[in-house]
């Protein structure tokens, strides 16, 4: 069939005759993804071709290769031939070049590039698939306060723009479109997560913690007017709108006292009201003169057009379902429900007045993104979201209105990748 020494040939394209039999049929997708490819570094795995007199120029292997290079305008293609007068032999072989491609190993896959891997035709389902079991959050570790206390005099300037690895930070204006627009360039966001002031009033010197080190004082009023407040909640949700795709998941915290403004705001600018999501703390502060003490924060959750979930999360339905498959876990169950149980930080450790750990991303990114896609946050504060999106191969882009708090995420960011933040305008 084959000779020991392999002879590759150059052969006029016009010669080769497709096997009417191919069984492979190739969508959309799979003809651009080729056409990207033989773009970028032509033809080097050469086309498998009977040899047999009876059967000479027959391809055995490699239709989808010979398509695309006509297309291109190819006139000879690079070819080995085989010697394989049975035809029922050249239909095996056909199959088994077709069938037996074996699986990926997703503990290698993992570790390269996500937008490699986007590039090369992995689907942003496929990569959940891959990455759904391998990753999850855990805390950086990072310390906040002592951070905070080496940054006297910040480096970041109001209109500074960096790269952090596959991620961005803006110093900048979340209620300024511009500002937006210059974090996002030409990219559009996947899902809009974003924690902004609650307006109730904390004095962000001295936020619910007992160490009064709060730097924003000068940059955040949280004593709006209703009117006011709703300007800048509208403002900002009109930004991450408009440089968003047109099917987007939408995620804004606030306090409960404002959850019917953001969900009128949602309806007067297209975003359909979905769910009403809790944070349900481990613990709480006593609040003697109220009948009953806080332990939620909430989450408005809406939708605009039809944004896809991920499809490997399974449904009440299969988690419960025996003969679907056997009785799921507590966390497959918690996966999919509007309760978020986690772990909330030491009171005394806050460096924000609502601030959330890291952990808190897990469920919604994973639900409601897929690797590689982009995560908008208009509020970036200690960086959070953007070690979220890090650990889950998510890309985080951030506008931050505090230099100081800038220079906060990056120094985060770079004591956990160990890579260095690149300053681009």
């Amino acid at each position: 069939m084959l000779t020991k020494n392999i002879k590759i040939e150059q052969v006029n394209i016009k010669d080769l005759k497709p096997a009417v039999y191919n069984p492979r049929k190739w969508d959309e997708k799979v003809l651009s993804d080729m056409k990207e490819s033989i773009s970028r570094f032509g033809l080097v795995d050469p086309l498998l071709v009977n040899g047999a007199p009876d059967r000479r120029n027959i391809v055995i292997g490699g239709h989808l290769r010979l398509k695309i290079a006509t297309l291109l305008g190819f006139t000879e293609i690079p070819v080995v031939y085989l010697h394989i007068p049975d035809i029922e032999r050249e239909k095996e072989l056909n199959l088994r070049l077709n069938k037996n491609v074996g699986a990926w190993d997703e503990e290698l896959l993992k570790v390269l590039d996500t937008n490699l891997l986007l590039d090369v035709g992995f689907t942003p389902d496929e990569l959940n698939s891959f990455f759904d079991d391998v990753l999850e959050l855990t805390d950086d570790g990072f310390d906040v306060e002592e951070e905070l206390s080496k940054i006297t005099v910040p480096e970041s300037k109001p209109g500074d723009l960096y790269a952090l690895g596959e991620h961005r930070l803006l110093c900048g204006d979340a209620l300024k479109s511009a500002d937006v627009a210059k974090l996002m360039g030409s990219d559009k966001a996947h899902t809009i997560f974003c924690d902004p002031p609650y307006n109730i009033a904390l004095d962000y010197r001295k936020g619910i913690g007992t160490n009064g080190k709060y730097t924003q004082e000068k940059l955040v009023n949280d004593n709006k007017g209703t009117v006011e407040y709703g300007k800048f909640i509208e403002d900002s949700l009109k930004n991450a709108l408009a440089v968003s795709h047109p099917d987007i998941h939408v995620f804004f915290w606030c306090d409960e006292r404002y959850v019917w403004l953001l969900q009128q705001l949602y309806e007067k600018h297209g975003v359909k009201n979905r769910r009403l999501c809790l944070w349900v703390k481990n613990n709480f502060d006593p609040t003697p003169q109220v009948a009953f003490n806080k332990v939620i924060e909430l989450c408005v959750y809406g939708t605009r057009g039809s944004p896809t979930l991920n499809p490997n999360i399974k449904n009440v339905s299969e988690i419960l379902n025996k003969e679907v498959n056997s009785i799921g876990s507590y966390d497959d169950l918690m996966s999919i429900v509007q309760l978020w149980l986690v772990k909330r930080d030491t009171t005394t450790d806050y460096e924000h007045p609502t601030q959330k750990p890291i952990t808190l991303c897990e469920k919604p990114l994973k639900r409601c993104s897929a690797p590689g896609e982009i995560i908008l946050d208009l509020f970036g504060g200690s960086g959070s979201t953007l070690i979220a999106a890090e650990q889950l191969k998510r890309r985080a882009f951030l506008v931050e209105l505090d230099p100081t708090f800038c220079d906060l995420i990056i120094r985060r960011y770079e004591q956990f990748t160990g890579n260095h933040a690149k300053r681009i305008n």
